[in-house]
Parts: structure tokens; C-alpha cells; sequence
């Protein structure tokens, strides 16, 4: 089990996009952390493929007041099957390109988050 979760994680270190995370606070696993780059107005709303190295999320939102930020979170706990709780904004809530975090089993989280890069 290990050697899977090793290859799923330095496939997706490769790109520099997600790193099993570890909170200081709880210290236990369960959690991956990852960048996102946000294209808000969109046609539709859809996740997958990259852009620079980050998952791309479209979203119909514009980026006013947060709509953006929630309408990305949302999309992605719906991406990985997580609760909306189990995704955070790390870093970057104003910005494009954000920093997410998603609480669950680190080895489903991995193996969904690489078919979401891969897919276009």
C-alpha cells in the first residue's frame, strides 16, 4: 500500500502540484494539498487538465466578493466525492492561482486528483 501511495504522489510532485500534507495541529494524516489555476466567467463550469502545473477550474462566477473562491470549492468537493467542509482555501482566495487543501483517504484523493490533471 505504501508503494502505491509513493508513486501517486511523485507522479503528481513531478508536476509540483500536490504534497501529502500533514496539520501540525491534529498531526495525523489525511489531507493533500495542491494549486488550482481559477479561469471565473466561463460558459460552464468544469474541472481538469493543467495550466502552468495546476489543476485548471473553470467557473461561471466572476471573481466579485468571493463567488469565485466558494463556487471553486464547492466544484472540487464534488470533483473528489468529499464533503464542501473537507475543501479549503489555503492560500491565494484573491487570486487566480490558489493553493487547496481536501481532507480524505490521501491515496483516492491522489489517484482522482491525477485523473483530473490528465484529463482535458
Amino acid at each position: 500500500m505504501a508503494t502505491s501511495r509513493q508513486s501517486h504522489f511523485s507522479l503528481l510532485e513531478q508536476f509540483n502540484v500536490v504534497a501529502p500534507y500533514t496539520s501540525r495541529a491534529r498531526d495525523s494524516p489525511g489531507m493533500i494539498r495542491f494549486t488550482v489555476r481559477v479561469h471565473p466567467g466561463s460558459t460552464t463550469s468544469s474541472v481538469g487538465g493543467t495550466y502552468d502545473g495546476a489543476l485548471q477550474v473553470r467557473v461561471q462566477s466572476r471573481a466579485i466578493d468571493g463567488a469565485a473562491t466558494n463556487e471553486v470549492c464547492a466544484i472540487l468537493a464534488d470533483a473528489f466525492g468529499v464533503r464542501p467542509g473537507a475543501v479549503q482555501c489555503v492560500r491565494g482566495a484573491r487570486s487566480r492561482t490558489k493553493l487547496i487543501a481536501i481532507e480524505g483517504n490521501d491515496d483516492v484523493l491522489a489517484g482522482q486528483l491525477s485523473t483530473l490533471l490528465s484529463s482535458t
